[in-house]
């Protein structure tokens, strides 16, 4: 503690300081008082001012200041935090212990007046009430501000909602006009084939009744020796329908293959073709399998295709299993591949669950593992549930069970959700869970993201949360397209919270390349939040693959410039903070540039101080005050003024002083002026945080530009129409030596004096064209 004497200085007319000392403290003053009254002293003596001089910078009547310096008085709090304050403005601030310390005598020495005291501790109240009412409303703002941003981000997106819509319609009806198109001269086309067709038919016929009657008759006369009687009479055209009946029941016992072609051949080209149906149908029931694939294979070759297709059901229905499979076999061989599909096809239609399983068997053990795996996928996909299940009961055991379990796999790709879901569950209640779990797997590899998604609902509308988890954790393994396609349609589902564990097993389990792609797609699809949270995820799961993470995505369109912005500019601030920290330390400057400037050139106040605040909190480069000096000396006006706003919201003082002492130290009266005008122009209309930036560029100038340059300053306030700021600049300079005299001068410089030399100078057209003056005085 200093002496209880302190010196001080009064200024003189001609600009010279003199010294001057305080009187000493009275021997009768209270000790509370005294230590006040010398702790104050000590605070004075810093500032180097004279009495007066310090009350006409705070607006205070001398004599008061006297008596508080002198213990005669105790000051209000004010006072003494005010005097901190300019202490700290011109030498060091004082430590949190010192501040502590004064206080505490402070509230000693009112003690010592019960009224004093009493209003002290009301004002203390209020100022911490007050404090608290600007902390609430700053968190209002910062509401109010994001409120508006989720607003403005959702009526964006029911503007492209609709805008997609519109773009859906227009096509659909352009579609719609097209195909009504297609589809009448469809019609057209169809006409005309039907017209040429009936010809065709004609002319067919015509030339193919004589001979079918002859071959019919020549091939009988061949093998029926006993019933030439009946088969010549097939040559005259009064041959009735009784006799060629009767030829050919004898045919189908009788006749070789190749005559029993002969036969169908004629048939066919008599337009019997009814006929020709019913004796293959009749010979594939009564002959040998051999026989019958002999017949099929020369239908086949003959182009008698649909007496054969017609033939294979009446097979399957009448014959055994055992020599269904062996037709099958027969056909296999042969190459006949469309009549193999067809004969499995009827299995199918007409077969219960345990022949299907029998016919399988029997194929597998004829080692047709493609042709058995084929008929139990087809039996799968259109049985019903409840056949299903019974095949898979069958099976059980058995050499078919693994085809079985492979079945399944179209099963889940091809039948519905809910059909999915319900075979699910009957296979569980059957206790086939080696079928459930394959059922399951294939739905989650198989099915398009959409249909993933409606099994998920299904199951989790039947409540079986753990079937809809395995599947959901299933289908994100598969390639980044489908996860892509799985994250859009959970989003449009509703279901955006799975997201989340789509963004977090892709940065997980995926390479850097892949979660760049899932990046740009996301973001070139509009799909912003989930572009920005999967970058987010894969910086904070590991901060060192960022270099990776930024070179993969500048190889993709737009690139990681744009998606660094689009965080910024729609994410949160403490995203956008550790986004900027992790860009700096990965040494991608420009990137974490992008990121600054976005968020306080686009984001509101409230946010963008958030942002500096966590930033400043963190330790990050860009945050410290040495940085944030740097950046507003090179910076332009706009930049600036939205940086110092958000520091004032994130009460970082010191920050504060620094953008401003960087900002204005060195720069131009111009420069400055530029400043607090954009200053005026961005701030909050409701919360104004200007005044408390430009007092304390008023004290920077006051302190460290020369009295011409302030005066200038002030001039050009006044002229570009900021008198207020102005007038304020001129009350903080008034301290300064000749300001006023210079200010005055620099305002009437341009003005006329009526009684000067210049006033009555001859103008050029007062004198006469002789040359002779004319004496008229101007008034």
């Amino acid at each position: 503690m200093l002496d209880s004497t302190s010196e001080t200085t009064d200024t003189t007319a001609d600009g010279r300081r003199k010294s001057s000392q305080l009187a000493e403290l009275k021997a009768d003053l209270l000790p509370e008082k005294r230590a006040l009254a010398e702790d104050l002293r000590a605070l004075f003596g810093a500032l180097g001012l004279s009495v007066r001089g310090y009350a006409l910078r705070r607006h205070l009547d001398a004599s008061s200041v006297t008596r508080y310096l002198n213990g005669e008085r105790v000051p209000q709090w004010k006072f003494v935090a005010e005097l901190i304050g300019d202490v700290r403005e011109v030498a060091a601030p004082l430590t949190p212990e010192a501040e502590k310390a004064l206080r505490d005598t402070h509230r000693a020495a009112l003690r010592t007046n019960r009224r004093d005291s009493e209003i002290q501790n009301l004002q203390d109240r209020l100022a911490s009430v007050d404090e608290e009412t600007r902390r609430i409303k700053a968190r209002e703002r910062a509401l109010e501000e994001a409120l508006f941003d989720r607003e403005k981000t959702l009526s964006e997106s029911i503007t492209r909602c609709h805008r997609l819509e519109t773009r859906l319609d227009s096509q659909r009806s352009a579609h719609a006009a097209d195909l009504a198109l297609w589809k009448g001269e469809w019609e057209q086309l169809q006409d005309e084939c039907g017209h040429l067709h009936q010809e065709v038919l004609f002319l067919q016929e015509a030339l193919a009744v004589t001979r079918a009657e002859l071959i019919a008759a020549e091939g009988e006369c061949h093998r029926l020796e006993s019933e030439l009687e009946t088969m010549a009479g097939l040559e005259t055209r009064a041959g009735g329908v009784s006799s060629l009946m009767a030829a050919l029941e004898a045919a189908d016992r009788t006749a070789t293959v190749s005559e029993l072609l002969t036969v169908i051949g004629d048939l066919e080209a008599r337009t019997q073709k009814a006929m020709a149906r019913e004796l293959v149908s009749s010979v594939s029931r009564s002959r040998r399998v051999e026989d019958v694939a002999a017949l099929l294979t020369g239908l086949q070759r003959a182009g008698l295709h649909a007496h054969a297709e017609a033939a294979l059901p009446a097979l399957v229905m009448t014959r055994p299993v055992a020599e269904t499979a062996a037709m099958a076999a027969e056909l296999h061989r042969a190459g006949l591949e469309d009549y193999v599909a067809t004969l499995l096809r009827s299995s199918i239609e007409l077969h219960t669950p345990c022949d299907v399983i029998g016919l399988a068997l029997l194929l597998r053990r004829g080692r047709l593992e493609e042709v058995t795996q084929t008929l139990l996928s087809a039996a799968f996909v259109v049985r019903t549930v409840t056949d299903v299940v019974a095949m898979t009961v069958w099976a059980a055991g058995t050499d078919a069970e693994p085809s079985t379990l492979a079945a399944l796999g179209p099963a889940a790709e091809h039948r519905s959700p809910q059909e999915v879901v319900e075979l699910s569950i009957a296979l569980r209640n059957a206790g086939r869970d080696k079928h459930v779990e394959s059922l399951r797997a294939a739905a989650a590899e198989r099915r398009s993201a959409k249909d993933v998604v409606n099994v998920i609902e299904c199951f989790m509308a039947k409540d079986m949360d753990t079937e809809a988890d395995h599947v959901f954790a299933l289908s994100q393994n598969r390639d980044v397209p489908h996860v892509l396609a799985l994250a859009r349609a959970m989003v449009q589902a509703g279901h955006s919270d799975r997201v989340a564990s789509i963004v977090d097993h892709a940065v997980r389990h995926r390479p850097v390349d892949d979660v760049a792609a899932m990046i740009i797609d996301l973001y070139n699809t509009e799909h912003f939040p989930q572009a920005a949270q999967v970058l987010m995820s894969a910086v904070r799961r590991s901060a060192a693959t960022a270099p990776w993470l930024f070179s993969a995505l500048d190889k993709w369109y737009p690139g990681a410039e744009a998606v660094v912005h689009m965080v910024a500019a729609s994410g949160s601030p403490e995203n956008a903070a550790f986004l900027m920290a992790c860009l700096e330390s990965a040494g991608l400057h420009p990137l974490a540039e992008a990121v600054f400037r976005t968020t306080l050139m686009q984001r509101p106040t409230g946010h963008a101080g958030v942002f500096l605040q966590w930033l400043a909190s963190s330790g990050t480069a860009a945050g410290r005050e040495e940085a944030l000096r740097e950046r507003a000396r090179a910076a332009h006006g706009p930049d600036t003024a939205s940086l110092l706003l958000a520091l004032v919201a994130a009460r970082l003082s010191p920050a504060v002083d620094a953008v401003v002492q960087g900002a204005v130290t060195d720069a131009a009266a111009a420069d400055v002026v530029m400043l607090i005008k954009q200053l005026r122009a961005v701030d909050h209309p409701i919360d104004p945080r200007a005044d408390e930036v430009i007092r304390r560029i008023a004290a920077t100038v006051v302190d460290a530009w020369t009295t011409p340059k302030q005066v200038s300053l002030v001039i050009t306030l006044s002229e570009i129409g900021l008198a207020h700021d102005a007038e304020f600049f001129t009350r903080r300079a008034s301290e300064r030596p000749n300001f006023k005299k210079n200010l005055k001068s620099e305002q009437t410089k341009h003005a006329q004096r009526v009684l000067s030399p210049k006033f009555w100078r001859k103008r050029p057209e007062d004198v006469e064209h002789e040359g002779g003056p004319v004496r008229e005085m101007r008034s």
